[in-house]
């Protein structure tokens, strides 16, 4: 290289290192934007909304959600990818956007590994299978013996997203049973036909669930997680109920379009998880059934390579047909 090329060379890579070191030490200095990829009631709005408060404290800018729910996540992820890749639009999605769909789906518009830069984890939840305090079947064996009888007009189950899809193709099939699959844009929808006696029962999160829970409206027989969940320890675990090994769980992580700085991924990783790893925080999460769930963006794109690997697993199992 002639020394005048390569003094122009170390002259805009100094420039541009300036840029970038500059861009890390403002960022953020606007409004940042979470989208969820469902309606507002779900998990996955109401754990946004803490963070949305939370972020905007420590940041000193403007936190707002915007809820593009729909195609089980798929709008909401072509909505961020849409965006500039600058750190002030942020995805907080699920497993189902990054783990499930490309197992469920014949084909997708975005990759959501190659096309996202992973940030941090957030949550990780449990699903409970729920049905009206009406209902004749009071626990999880009940439910099977009556469900084995409804052959020829089989029951209906649920659900607002592919997690609680999922729990539920897996639990019909391991089962053997004749029940049919209702799906909803979102949990909030999905309740209120629960309630309104238009389905039988429901794969939904404790986060959308637990209200119309406390007030007696709606019995839960188990849940699909490894663990009893926090918020209701005295409901047993499909696996204690009778079905050994069943576990899935729901996840929520951030994620941003991959071309991101690093030094914005850095800085939004360090905001999100020393939100996550506040005690305010933890005793909010655990009182909806979450978990908080703060990790680096490896580690997030580590999980969410297994948990790809999982569902594949889940889908081949319940034997799920694709999209």
């Amino acid at each position: 290289m002639r020394p005048r090329a390569l003094i122009s060379y170390l002259v805009a890579a100094f420039f541009l290192l300036c840029s970038a070191l500059t861009h890390a030490q403002d960022f953020p200095s606007k409004r940042i934007t979470l989208v969820v990829p469902f309606p507002a009631g779900s998990a996955t709005d109401g754990t946004a909304r803490r963070i949305a408060t939370e972020l905007s404290r420590l940041a000193n800018v403007p936190v707002i959600v915007d809820n593009k729910p729909g195609a089980d996540g798929n709008i909401a992820a072509m909505h961020v990818l849409r965006s500039d890749a600058d750190g002030y639009t942020v995805f907080v999605t699920t497993n189902s956007t990054h783990a499930a769909n490309v197992n469920l789906f014949k084909s997708l518009p975005f990759d959501p590994k190659a096309d996202f830069a992973p940030v941090t984890g957030i949550a990780t939840i449990p699903i409970m299978l729920t049905v009206r305090s009406d209902f004749p079947a009071k626990t999880v064996s009940e439910f099977i013996a009556l469900a084995k009888t409804r052959s020829s007009k089989p029951l209906t189950f649920g659900s607002g997203s592919q997690t609680g899809r999922g729990a539920g193709e897996l639990f019909k099939e391991r089962e053997k049973l004749q029940m049919t699959h209702v799906p909803y844009r979102g949990s909030p929808a999905a309740l209120t036909d629960l309630l309104g006696g238009h389905v039988d029962s429901l794969f939904v999160d404790p986060v959308a669930a637990a209200a119309m829970v406390q007030k007696g409206d709606l019995r839960v027989l188990a849940v699909t997680s490894a663990a009893r969940a926090s918020i209701m320890p005295g409901i047993p675990t499909l696996a204690e109920s009778g079905m050994p090994g069943f576990e899935l769980t729901a996840w929520i992580a951030a994620f941003v379009p991959q071309k991101t700085p690093p030094a914005a991924v850095q800085k939004l990783n360090a905001l999100l998880t020393g939100i996550l790893k506040d005690q305010a925080t933890a005793s909010y999460m655990s009182a909806t059934g979450a978990t908080p769930f703060p990790t680096t963006p490896e580690q997030l794109a580590a999980f969410a390579d297994a948990d790809t690997k999982r569902w594949a697993q889940v889908v081949e199992a319940a034997k799920m047909e694709k999209q």
